[in-house]
């Protein structure tokens, strides 16, 4: 099992539509949770994302035009040997009131039918390289209780535990920090 990571550019337009259907597969299981794939989960429609997605990273990257709330961050696609979108995962460069209560500096998902094989892993471990490389040298990572797996790969890549928080939504948080 070996995957990549790819920052959404311009550049790596073409898996937009495997973006979508990422966000749809996830979206069709009850409880499942989203995370990682920034706007992309606002949007209405796949014509919506396929006009203003890549933009808007573009914009969220270099920090031009931020909304208010959001930060600087990098939004990733994890492709494998065959170019199959498998996850996404997105590096947030900073953390405000909000990140700091419900998500973090670092969100992933994976694709339902390519869970439990280590691709999360092995996302979050590029991931972490990445933020070093951003300059980041400590990071923040939540996950809910009643996630397993993303708690086991969370303490895998160094995880500790600082507490758990009610999120915004009332639903308890746990919160790891990661020392790099």
């Amino acid at each position: 099992m070996s995957i990549r990571l790819e920052e959404v550019t311009e550049a790596s337009r073409s898996y937009l539509p495997a973006a979508w259907y990422f966000i749809q597969a996830c979206r069709s299981r009850p409880g499942d949770e989203l995370a990682g794939v920034g706007k992309l989960g606002d949007y209405a429609s796949q014509i919506q994302a396929e006009r203003d997605w890549v933009t808007d990273c573009t914009a969220e990257a270099s920090g031009r035009n931020l909304p208010e709330g959001r930060v600087p961050a990098l939004q990733f696609y994890a492709l494998d040997r065959d170019d199959d979108l498998v996850g996404m995962i997105q590096l947030r460069l900073g953390l405000n009131d909000y990140l700091l209560r419900n998500g973090g500096n670092i969100g992933y998902s994976v694709r339902p039918d390519r869970r439990r094989r280590g691709y999360a892993s092995q996302m979050l471990a590029d991931c972490l390289v990445q933020a070093r490389r951003n300059g980041l040298d400590r990071v923040l990572i939540t996950c809910s209780p009643a996630n397993e797996g993303s708690r086991r790969t969370i303490m895998a890549a160094g995880g500790v535990l600082e507490d758990v928080r009610e999120n915004d939504e009332g639903r308890p948080t746990e919160r790891y920090w990661i020392d790099l």
